[in-house]
């Protein structure tokens, strides 16, 4: 598997699979542009990508959960 770099900005951390249950969606931001995209992140750099994702991160114990907003060119090209 190759590792890659992306950019974003860390949006909020989860402790655990509870904590995604009883904060989410609730603390979600609103997406500022259409093709805004997150990434929630284990401590070993693997995508979350469903609820079986973050009972398997408990068992291997790879929390936080790290959700990131992804930077896109146009909005780095902005600044």
């Amino acid at each position: 598997m190759e590792n890659i770099t992306v950019k974003g900005e860390l949006l909020f951390e989860l402790e655990s699979k509870q904590e995604w249950v009883n904060r989410v969606p609730n603390i979600l931001p609103d997406k500022t542009r259409a093709g805004e995209q997150w990434i929630w992140i284990d401590s070993n750099g693997n995508v979350f990508e469903c609820g079986a994702d973050f009972i398997a991160a408990e068992k291997a114990a790879t929390y936080p959960c790290k959700v990131y907003k992804l930077q896109s060119v146009a909005v780095a090209n902005e600044r």
